[in-house]
């Protein structure tokens, strides 16, 4: 599968796509992927519907990352309460009853079960997009509720949804790989990873930062704050790198239950004055901090959920022209390319000398930013995993038909 492929199908007679998730898109960051694919597709002159759960409490105390749906989407708002389930099923039978495909990604009951009996009461095509390793052992079920016999459900889910879809695009080809496993024809699997779509960032809050950082080298993170995501190994030896560098700068910019810990490591190692850990903030000035950085900071431990990864926040850093250090698992190397720096394992040693030798790299090598841009214009756009997107829908179709 390669990431550049492109080839894109006129809609002809599929005009109306009905794409099902399970969250509100307004605050889930892993939402960008079906917002951005319902943005695209808007552009191609589809027809799409977004089912949309709005989560009162989360949209009071986390900030908005985008709105409800892109320009030109219709949004259909369900009730996220387990009794609404029946309601729910009403509601997207008949929906599924006027779509020319249904799109469903995530495969959880909550939405899984409705769209099943919709197919059922009024068969038609589905797609199915699978971009993250949710059930089995571990798992992101698992992982979430500490719950083997949950990771056990959604993962018998996974390989049922199977059984229904006509086409499935994967996000990176360790699912494509665990897709074929379970039985699902090659030829019916489609590369979609995850893309970016760069878009001017306000002055404001880029002078904002400017500010903040100065002339300091800075290195950022960007994500959950959770122990395997970003390991005391790695800040360790971050804290062995500043005591060479005095103008080095960590930035850590998301939350979670394992900031504290990270917190209380950095000010055992001396470094908590030169770390910033700014919470949760809106994607755009996620996207003001990613752009002035020097270089982005994506250690990964090499598990099966890691390996399934299509990295969102590695895209994102390429398109700014910020290279990457990153664990050498999964899509990783795949995306960096000759864009930054690939560390084995998670060891403080490895990691102190892939950053020494990765800040190096940035002063010396004059192009590379530059390369960064290209290597996202030629292979990480939303654009060209639509592309695929629109392909995997037309086969969909003709799958069906026969």
């Amino acid at each position: 599968m390669n990431p550049g492929e492109s080839l894109a199908y006129p809609s002809g007679s599929m005009k109306k796509i009905l794409m099902v998730q399970r969250f509100d898109v307004v605050n889930v960051g892993c939402a960008e992927r079906i917002w951005r694919q319902a943005e695209e597709l808007a552009t191609r002159d589809y027809e799409v519907t977004l089912v949309q759960f709005p989560h009162s409490e989360r949209r009071r105390t986390l900030p908005s990352l985008r709105p409800e749906a892109p320009p030109g989407v219709r949004v259909l708002a369900l009730d996220r309460q387990a009794a609404s389930i029946p309601e729910n099923i009403r509601i997207l039978s008949r929906e599924i009853q006027s779509a020319d495909l249904v799109h469903l990604w995530k495969c959880y009951p909550d939405t899984g079960i409705p769209v099943l009996w919709g197919l059922r009461k009024h068969p038609g095509p589905l797609h199915y997009d699978w971009d993250d390793l949710e059930g089995g052992e571990g798992g992101i079920a698992q992982r979430l509720t500490d719950s083997p016999l949950v990771g056990n459900l959604i993962g018998t889910w996974e390989r049922l949804i199977l059984d229904w879809a006509d086409s499935v695009s994967v996000a990176s080809d360790e699912i494509g790989r665990i897709c074929q496993s379970h039985g699902f024809p090659s030829e019916s699997i489609f590369f979609c990873p995850v893309g970016g779509s760069p878009r001017a960032i306000d002055d404001s809050i880029l002078q904002k930062w400017e500010q903040e950082f100065g002339d300091r080298t800075v290195l950022t993170f960007l994500g959950q704050m959770e122990a395997e995501d970003f390991p005391v190994e790695v800040l360790s030896a971050i804290a062995g790198v500043m005591r060479e560098k005095d103008d080095l700068h960590l930035v850590l910019v998301g939350d979670g239950p394992g900031r504290r810990s990270l917190e209380e490591r950095a000010r055992e190692e001396g470094i908590l004055a030169r770390c910033q850990f700014t919470g949760y903030v809106p994607h755009r000035e996620a996207q003001a901090i990613l752009s002035l950085s020097t270089g982005l900071l994506f250690p990964l431990k090499d598990d099966p959920m890691s390996r399934c990864k299509s990295p969102l926040v590695v895209v994102e850093s390429l398109s700014h022209g910020t290279p990457v250090i990153a664990s050498n698992v999964g899509e990783a190397p795949k995306m960096i390319g000759d864009c930054g720096a690939l560390v084995s394992g998670l060891g403080e040693r490895e990691w102190r000398n892939g950053l020494s030798t990765f800040l190096e790299t940035i002063r010396t090598d004059s192009n590379l930013a530059d390369r960064c841009r290209r290597q996202f214009l030629d292979n990480w756009t939303w654009g060209r995993s639509v592309d695929n997107l629109e392909k995997a829908y037309h086969h969909a179709v003709s799958r069906f038909n026969a």
